[in-house]
């Protein structure tokens, strides 16, 4: 698994148990980058956990399963899935000016400038 993940689609991640004094509700936005910072563990009757860390907050314990739920529903991107889609769109904006498509070079356009927001160049976990 990649040490950085990349949001590109919102969602929120439930953090603990309702009656545990640690519950909370951590929302991650579009552009919002999720940091691998150790291995994984396994919690007897819980399943497996890793420590990751939003952005630049305080690194918390997230399920493995969930974090494989929000990868296939593509909410999270790899490094290289984020490069793959740049280049599609890219391949898809030269295809629309050759056929004369505005419509999908107006969408393409939209979905590149999206990916090529999202920078991690700048971010770095503590």
């Amino acid at each position: 698994m990649p040490n950085l993940l990349s949001v590109i689609h919102p969602f929120t991640y439930e953090k603990g148990n309702n009656g545990c004094s640690c519950h909370e509700y951590i929302t991650f936005e579009q552009g919002d980058f999720l940091w691998i910072l150790d291995d994984p563990f396994y919690v007897d009757q819980v399943g497996w956990y890793i420590a990751v860390q939003k952005n630049d907050k305080s690194p918390f314990y997230m399920s493995i399963p969930f974090i494989d739920e929000k990868y296939e529903d593509r909410s999270l991107f790899t490094e290289m899935d984020r490069e793959l889609a740049i280049n599609i769109h890219q391949f898809q904006i030269d295809q629309s000016l050759i056929s004369k498509d505005k419509a999908a070079f107006l969408y393409h356009t939209e979905e590149l400038d999206k990916l090529m927001a999202i920078t991690p160049d700048n971010m770095y976990a503590q």
